[in-house]
Order: structure tokens, then C-alpha cells, then sequence
């Protein structure tokens, strides 16, 4: 193992040499990174309830499904009243128009992770007219049914270790990745609600609204502080 790892950094160092020659300054500060990083690797093996270590995929697998879904299986107490929505009709007042889902498809990120269709957002945004004219039609139809495509609906876990002992479960950040494609629906409704959501708000709520922010608020709040003590009033307030 040790004559290994030694090969492994010669190696290294010379790619790194290489790189450095040929001004690609981008990939040998990633090889120095890589070189020079304390983190923890991802882990091997991972711990059951009962703190066993799991070494068989499968049983990696299955301690992962158990985990996530205890995550995000959590039953919130709330007002059943508050949920309530009127029955749906069959009437469609106001269909998903081409114009909403060629803008939904504009405004989708690139260099993002694709979901489980493996579809990035770049071959939708470079598919071109068929493209849009099949999106328009699926969102047309979701719209007029409330029924997803099944892919749409599942999302990709991904695990990225955080801090102390990398057999546990809990010590891993979860990312879900959707498909591109449910994006273009879900960024229809965002926009559609986002009216709605505005004479509801109260005009104090900054965080995720646009053009406002909570940092700002604070910077404010300090100031009033700040003039405060200029004028020499004593306040119980602490930031």
C-alpha cells in the first residue's frame, strides 16, 4: 500500500509538471488541491441502527433507503383546515401557454447535475422547437389531468460527507437532483404563483422575494442602533 501511494504521488506530481508546462493552470491547482487536501474520503462501509458495519452493497443500499426515508418521511402536525382547497373542475380557464414554457426553458441553469433521466439542462435548451412543442404539450396535459410523468416525480440522492465519522449516516448532506424537464412545469407555476404569493406576504417578509434581501434589513437595524447610542440612549437590544 505504501508503494502504492508513493506511485500514485509520483504520478501526480508529474501530471502536475505537465500542466504547469503547458500554462494549464486550472487542472494542476485541482492536482495540488487534491495533494495537499486533509479531508475525510467518502467511507466504505456504513453503520446499521445498531451501530453494525455494512459491507455488502446491497445492505449499503437498503441502511441508505431506510435512512432517507425516515428523513424525509416526517409527519407534521398542522392545521388540516389551512389545507384545504376547493374540488377541481374540469374547466381550463387558463392553459399553459407556449410563450410561459419557452421562458421557463430559457431560465434554466447551466452546469447543473441531471436527474435521473440523465437529460442536462443544456440538450433542452439546445433542442430547439421540438423540443418546446413537446414540453408545451406534456405541461398542457398535467395541467388539464394533475397527473406527473412518473420520472418527474423521483429525484436522485446524492451524498456529500460533512464532518465526524463518515459510517454514519447522519453525517452525510443530502442533495436531490430532479429532472430537468419537471423544472420547466414547476418554474410555470412559480411564476404563476408568485402574484398571488404577493398580495398575501407582508411587506416586512424579505427572504426569497426578489429585489429584497434580509442582509439589508439587518444593515438597517444596525444603523438605528448605531444612531441610537450616538445620542446617548442606553438600549436593551443586542446584536
Amino acid at each position: 500500500m505504501r508503494k502504492a501511494k508513493e506511485s500514485w504521488i509520483e504520478q501526480q506530481c508529474q501530471d502536475l509538471e505537465e500542466n504547469l508546462s503547458s500554462n494549464n493552470s486550472k487542472k494542476a491547482y485541482q492536482l495540488v488541491k487534491d495533494l495537499t487536501s486533509t479531508k475525510q474520503g467518502r467511507a466504505t462501509t456504513i453503520q446499521d441502527k445498531e451501530g453494525n458495519c455494512l459491507t455488502e452493497e446491497q445492505d449499503i443500499l437498503k441502511r441508505w433507503t431506510e435512512y432517507c426515508s425516515e428523513l424525509y418521511n416526517h409527519i407534521a402536525d398542522v392545521d388540516q383546515e389551512i389545507l384545504d382547497v376547493p374540488p377541481a373542475t374540469n374547466t381550463d380557464n387558463h392553459p399553459i401557454l407556449r410563450e410561459e414554457v419557452e421562458a421557463a426553458v430559457r431560465s434554466l441553469k447551466k452546469g447543473k447535475s441531471a436527474g435521473v433521466d440523465n437529460i442536462p439542462a443544456e440538450l433542452i435548451q439546445a433542442g430547439g422547437e421540438a423540443v418546446i412543442n413537446t414540453l408545451h404539450t406534456i405541461c398542457k396535459k398535467i395541467w388539464q389531468t394533475g397527473n406527473w410523468p412518473t420520472p418527474w416525480t423521483q429525484s436522485l440522492v446524492i451524498t456529500l460527507p460533512k464532518k465526524g465519522n463518515l459510517q454514519q449516516c447522519q453525517n452525510y448532506r443530502t442533495i436531490s437532483l430532479i429532472c430537468h424537464p419537471s423544472k420547466v412545469m414547476l418554474k410555470i407555476l412559480l411564476n404563476r404563483l408568485k402574484p398571488q404569493a404577493e398580495a398575501i406576504i407582508a411587506e416586512e417578509q424579505a427572504g426569497f422575494r426578489a429585489g429584497r434581501s434580509t442582509t439589508e434589513q439587518i444593515f438597517n437595524l444596525r444603523i438605528l442602533c448605531e444612531r441610537y447610542l450616538q445620542h446617548h440612549k442606553t438600549s436593551t437590544m443586542s446584536l
